[in-house]
């Protein structure tokens, strides 16, 4: 009787559905890699909680198409209107540079939600993040 009950659970559970993740992670050389977004444009969180290479290798890449060495402003706007502006060298936001304290409150926001527009360039794009992590960035 115990047997059928458990399969009945496991037969409820798989047809349950399943929220899919967009927030791709594995571990590279001790540093947490996370990647998110589509052909148009993408996101990945480079985190470094243990500080094995010190604290300069935390960031955020954007690549816009094709091209990841944009540098420019970028507008992170989540969808409970929070606006981050975060200035981008080569396509990257370093948690060292932290300009107007700026990697906290953008961490915060991906840890929350499930979606972001980036604009940069006049150009502005929704990118799809999944169901927030508890990223290791600090």
């Amino acid at each position: 009787m115990r047997i059928v009950q458990t399969l009945i659970s496991i037969a409820v559970l798989a047809s349950a559905p399943v929220s899919v993740l967009a927030w791709d992670h594995h571990m590279e050389r001790g540093v947490d890699l996370y990647q998110a977004g589509d052909t148009d444009v993408g996101v990945s969180l480079v985190c470094d909680p243990n500080s094995v290479y010190g604290t300069t290798v935390s960031a955020v890449l954007v690549a816009l198409g094709a091209d990841p060495d944009v540098s420019a402003v970028a507008t992170f706007r989540f969808p409970d209107l929070i606006t981050i502006d975060a200035p981008m060298t080569h396509g990257r936001i370093s948690k060292a540079d932290n300009q107007d304290g700026i990697w906290g409150p953008l961490l915060a926001g991906f840890r929350a939600h499930s979606a972001v527009e980036i604009s940069v360039n006049d150009q502005t794009h929704s990118v799809a993040l999944g169901d927030p992590l508890p990223f290791t960035c600090i």
